[in-house]
C-alpha cells in the first residue's frame, strides 16, 4: 500500500490547489503502476509453478491449462500497464507537485529569484510567470487541472512579509527539518528493504543449487530450476522497478546537504547590513538541493521508463 506523509500543518495553509491535484495524481499512479508489476510478477511465478505439476484427469494435465490461465493474467497485467501508463502519470505527478511546492517556498522566503521587499510587484510577476510556465509543461497531462491559473494566497502574501526571523524559522521547521527527516526515514525504508530482498534472492540461489544437485543424483525429480529461475528473474525486476540503492543513497546524500544548509542558515547574523542578500542565496540553495529528488521524477519522465 502506497503511504502518503501529509505536509506539516503551516505547509498545508501555503500550498495551492494544484499541488494537492498533481500530488493526488501521483500516489493514484505510483498505486497503480505498482499493484500491476506485482500482479505480473506473481502471474508468471505461478504460471511456472502450474507448469511444472503432473496431475491429470482422463489423459490431460489440467494444470497446464491452469499455467496458461496464469500466464494470460500476465498478459493482461502487462497490456494495463503499456495501454494506461501509470508510471509516467506517477513520474509526471511527482514532478509537477514538487516544481510548485519549491516555487512557493521561494517565494514566501524570499530567496532568490524572488527577493526583495515584502510587498514587491516584480516578484509577483516572476512568481506567477515562473508558475505559469510550470503549467505549461504538463499542460497535456492530466496531473494539472486544465485551465489553472497560478496565484498568490493570502497566507503566503502575508508570511512574505513577516521578518527575516520568522521566515527563517518557519523555513527551519517545516521545510529543511521536516524534509530531511523524511529523505532519512525513506533511506532507511530504502536501506531495509534492499537487504530483505537481498536475502530473498541470496534464498533463492542456495535452492536452485540444491534443487540442481538433487536433480542430478536422481533424489528429486520434480523439475523445479525453471520456477527458481523465473523467482529469481521477478526479484531482479522487482528491485529495479523500486531502486532502492540508488534512491537510498540519493536520499542520505539530500539530507546531507540539508543539514549543511540548515547550520548556514541557522548561524546567519539578521542583524547584519546584507542579511537579506545573503539569505536569498543561502535559501535558494536550499530549494535547489531539495528539489533534486523532482529533477529525477522528471528525468524519469523524459525516458517514459
Amino acid at each position: 500500500m502506497v503511504h502518503k506523509d501529509p505536509p506539516g500543518h503551516r505547509e498545508r495553509q501555503l500550498l495551492p490547489e494544484p499541488f494537492w491535484t498533481a500530488d493526488q495524481a501521483s500516489l493514484q499512479g505510483q498505486e497503480r503502476s505498482i499493484r500491476w508489476y506485482r500482479g505480473q510478477i506473481l502471474m508468471l511465478v505461478l504460471a511456472a509453478l502450474a507448469g511444472i505439476t503432473d496431475v491429470r484427469h482422463n489423459h490431460l494435465n489440467w494444470f497446464q491449462a491452469v499455467s496458461a490461465a496464469f500466464f494470460a493474467g500476465a498478459g493482461y497485467f502487462w497490456w494495463r500497464l503499456g495501454h494506461e501508463k501509470p508510471q509516467s502519470l506517477w513520474y509526471e505527478g511527482r514532478a509537477a507537485a514538487e516544481s510548485v511546492k519549491t516555487l512557493v517556498w521561494k517565494y514566501v522566503v524570499r530567496a532568490w529569484p524572488f527577493a526583495g521587499e515584502g510587498e514587491s510587484l516584480d516578484s509577483d510577476n516572476a512568481y506567477l510567470e515562473q508558475m505559469s510556465e510550470v503549467f505549461a509543461a504538463f499542460q497535456k497531462s492530466p496531473v494539472i487541472p486544465p485551465g489553472a491559473k497560478p496565484m498568490i494566497t493570502d497566507e503566503m502574501h502575508r508570511l512574505r512579509q513577516t521578518p527575516l526571523s520568522v521566515r527563517r524559522d518557519l523555513y527551519l521547521q517545516e521545510r529543511i527539518r521536516a524534509q530531511r527527516v523524511w529523505y532519512l526515514s525513506r533511506a532507511e525504508r530504502c536501506e531495509n528493504a534492499t537487504t530483505t530482498w537481498q536475502l530473498v534472492s541470496t534464498g533463492t540461489i542456495i535452492l536452485a543449487v540444491v534443487v540442481a544437485l538433487t536433480q542430478f543424483l536422481g533424489i528429486l525429480d520434480l523439475h523445479l530450476l525453471g520456477v527458481c529461475t523465473t523467482i529469481a528473474a521477478a526479484v531482479t525486476a522487482w528491485i529495479q522497478l523500486k531502486q532502492f540503492r540508488p534512491l537510498a543513497a540519493a536520499y542520505r546524500l539530500a539530507a546531507s546537504e540539508l543539514d549543511l544548509i540548515e547550520a548556514q542558515l541557522s548561524r546567519l547574523d539578521l542583524t547584519a547590513q546584507h542579511a537579506e542578500a545573503v539569505w536569498a542565496r543561502l535559501s535558494s540553495d536550499a530549494e535547489d538541493a531539495v528539489s533534486r529528488e523532482h529533477t529525477i521524477w522528471r528525468a524519469r519522465r523524459d525516458r517514459r521508463v
